[in-house]
């Protein structure tokens, strides 16, 4: 299975991440429009606005991770600096996305040396 994080580019890295331990699933995969506008009129007719473009969001859960992973996903997530830069995700699929890291860098210590934590990207439309 394919599964990685890669800046800029997978071709040529500067920096990667490849998960020893693969997310868990199901992983969430949101298609929206998040950016509509919609109210209803006293007599029941519904009226809406598109203010914006389609966004899709991929959300991964991590369970039990090594340290040595965690720290390899926290040195992707301090060079692509949260959502500042745009990086490649590859799903498992082998599908490359053009993407940004969305949420705070949030693993938490839940055994002795195991990590968890949560990695929400948003979908770049280009």
């Amino acid at each position: 299975m394919s599964f990685g994080f890669y800046f800029p580019t997978k071709a040529a890295p500067t920096a990667q991440w490849v998960p020893v331990t693969q997310p868990e699933y199901p992983a969430g995969e949101v298609l929206d429009y998040p950016e509509q506008i919609n109210s209803t009129t006293a007599g029941g007719t519904l009226y809406v606005q598109e203010k914006g473009s389609q966004r899709q969001t991929f959300q991964f859960n991590f369970s039990r991770v090594s340290q040595s992973d965690r720290d390899s996903a926290q040195t992707f997530f301090d060079t692509v600096k949260k959502s500042f830069n745009l990086f490649k995700f590859e799903d498992h699929h082998a599908q490359l996305h053009t993407v940004r890291w969305m949420n705070e860098f949030n693993f938490k210590l839940v055994l002795f040396g195991k990590y968890s934590g949560s990695i929400d990207l948003r979908k770049e439309l280009l």
